[in-house]
């Protein structure tokens, strides 16, 4: 063997050889059973330590954590202070983090292992700190039972027997802010580093007031400020039926509240009282003729709104008279109902709340509107008698009588045309007077009974149509 190849035998030899040494050695530091040097978990310096231990000194310092308590106090003498541990309010140390960081030092493979263990060397993991929304408001919840005991009460609106508005002011009640203390807890927990410190940490319970949906405030931006019109009715103490009618439509639109702009439905309000209700038999107005029925009464009420709402300025959208006249107001300013055909309504076309309030009596039926109007406004309605409609005369065929012979059934009622005007007053000076309504009441013709060959028997009774119009009422006669 010549001396240079032995050289370079030699020099191939050691070098493999210190290969072979740096990897063992390589090996050994990756396969070390310790944290690396320097290592520090949330400021608890952990370095060289065996890592059996350290997970075991973890898990303890963990629990000491979780059962760490804390003192939350209130300056309120009537709400008590408690004790709880971060534990029962919610409080999480996050070990993600830490978790990853270990599994590439002790479960991965071993050139992972090598390059973790020399990238983490001076590593300082943290714990991040989490809060459980849900349990921290559980948890604070039942420590102060008697404080969520309390429930906020709104403000009511109070109208006097003299029509005065008053206000009952809302009850607030005290609740926990727990978005600050979450934050608070969060910035006063301990970590694993200063855990050997086990007095009670001190925090004040962060309160607020609960105000309830309704408050003074808001019943008064409403700009209902006391009674700007009011009509009444009257109607016979006889007929339990009609009564019963009256006073349930009547309590359905009881303390009804319109924003500016709404408009008022009748059909709803009949919908809503016969379902919540349900009405009685009493006669109604069958394609112009009294009859027994369900529901009479209904138009009394829709009467009644209207001439409340006529003296208090406000747009009428639709509305018609009675085909009869009635008895408890002047031609010209009733209001009837007939479900699909007739309808009420009317707009709050003011800038404030409009309230509606009812009064039923066994004699008679007011409504109140309540709102606001300009002092000094005022509102006049006048209906006069334009033309009265002579009743025809209509013979009915009774072939019982003698040829020739007539005997009276009933005696008929005139009908009429009637207008009605709308005068609107500022101080007692006329600044406006505007048509409402041109309104005509059929009239009832005289029936005689006559055997005559002029009259043909299918001729029957007048006014019978077709398509019978119910009106102030919900249910007529069965029609077969």
């Amino acid at each position: 063997m010549s001396y240079p190849f032995a050289k370079i035998t030699l020099f191939a030899s050691i070098l493999a050889g210190l290969l072979s040494a740096f990897g063992i050695a390589l090996y050994v530091y990756g396969s070390q059973a310790t944290l690396p040097a320097n290592f520090s978990v949330a400021g608890w310096r952990v370095g060289g330590m065996p890592y059996e231990a350290f997970q075991q000194q973890l898990r303890q310092r963990l629990e000491l954590l979780i059962a760490y308590p804390i003192q939350i106090e209130t300056s309120y003498p009537d709400i008590p202070n408690r004790q709880l541990t971060l534990g029962q309010l919610g409080i999480h140390y996050q070990t993600e983090a830490l978790s990853n960081s270990l599994e590439q030092l002790f479960q991965s493979s071993p050139l992972h292992r090598i390059q973790a263990r020399w990238t983490l060397r001076h590593a300082a993991i943290p714990l991040e700190v989490s809060v459980n929304e849900t349990q921290l408001s559980a948890a604070v919840k039942e420590a102060w039972q008697t404080l969520y005991a309390q429930q906020p009460a709104p403000a009511k609106r109070v109208v006097t027997p003299q029509d005065s508005i008053l206000y009952e002011r809302e009850r607030k009640v005290l609740r926990v802010d727990f978005a600050h203390l979450s934050e608070h807890l969060q910035e006063v927990t301990p970590s694993v580093s200063t855990i050997h410190n086990a007095a009670p940490i001190r925090l004040t319970l962060p309160l607020y007031e609960e105000s309830p949906p309704t408050t003074v405030e808001n019943l008064k931006q409403q700009g209902i400020d006391g009674k700007i019109s009011e009509f009444t009715t009257s109607f016979p103490t006889s007929g339990e039926g009609r009564i019963h009618n009256i006073r349930s439509t009547a309590d359905s639109i009881q303390d009804l509240l319109m924003a500016p702009g709404e408009t008022f439905d009748y059909s709803k309000i009949i919908a809503q009282t016969e379902a919540k209700y349900g009405y009685k038999e009493a006669p109604v107005i069958l394609n112009g003729k009294l009859v027994p029925g369900i529901g009479g009464g209904i138009c009394q009420v829709s009467t009644t709104l209207y001439n409340a709402v006529l003296r208090s300025g406000l747009e009428i959208i639709e509305r018609r008279n009675h085909s009869l006249p009635v008895s408890y107001v002047p031609l010209g300013q009733d209001a009837t109902f007939a479900n699909g055909y007739i309808n009420f309504k009317f707009r709050n076309n003011t800038d404030t709340y409009l309230l509606i309030r009812t009064i039923t009596t066994d004699q008679a039926v007011t409504v109140k509107l309540f709102g606001h109007m300009s002092p000094g406004i005022t509102y006049d309605i006048d209906s006069s008698i334009v033309e009265t409609i002579q009743p025809p005369i209509k013979y009915l065929h009774n072939p019982s009588l003698p040829l020739g012979a007539t005997r009276s059934v009933s005696i008929g009622k005139a009908g009429y045309k009637v207008e009605t005007y709308r005068t609107k007053k500022e101080n007692g000076i006329l600044v406006k007077k505007e048509l409402i309504s041109k309104d005509q009441y059929s009239p009832v013709p005289t029936l005689i009974a006559a055997n005559r060959g002029d009259i043909k028997p299918e001729e029957g009774l007048p006014n019978e149509s077709k398509q019978p119009i119910l009106e102030d009422g919900v249910k007529g006669p069965s029609f077969r």
